[in-house]
């Protein structure tokens, strides 16, 4: 500080005062500047917030479709469990017929191959064996 009030104290009136009128224009630089830096400041505030927002409805978005899709995979999951026991039912219900239907071919064939056996009923629809064949019509 002393040397500014000796290196004032060697200056003239005019001298001093473009000295303080450089200054004062350093400093109105300096102000601009920084309104300059304030500014750009707003600015990149304002897209950021923007940009955020953009964001924030984007990951909103996301969430819902994500809910949307849980949902859909929970529903999925349980009509692939009912069409499993469906199918594990069909299944069931295909052996008892495939059960069934060889039972009857297997009567068959043993009233086929032993037709005195009267431990086995006659199935109803299926005639005995012929014993003794007849003729409709007699040879003359």
């Amino acid at each position: 500080m002393e040397e500014n009030v000796l290196l004032a104290s060697n200056m003239s009136n005019q001298e001093l005062m473009n000295k303080g009128n450089s200054m004062m224009d350093d400093t109105d630089q300096a102000i601009e500047r920084g309104k300059k830096i304030v500014l750009e400041t707003i600015n990149v505030g304002t897209d950021t917030s923007a940009a955020l927002k953009a964001q924030t409805d984007q990951m909103s978005r996301v969430v819902n479709e994500l809910d949307s899709i849980h949902f859909s995979l929970k529903k999925a999951s349980k009509l692939v469990k009912e069409i499993g026991r469906q199918v594990a039912t069909d299944k069931c219900i295909m052996a008892f017929l495939f059960l069934i239907v060889i039972g009857v071919i297997a009567i068959i064939i043993v009233k086929i191959v032993n037709p005195n056996n009267k431990d086995i009923r006659d199935i109803p629809g299926l005639a005995p064996p012929a014993m003794n064949r007849r003729l409709l019509w007699n040879h003359y």
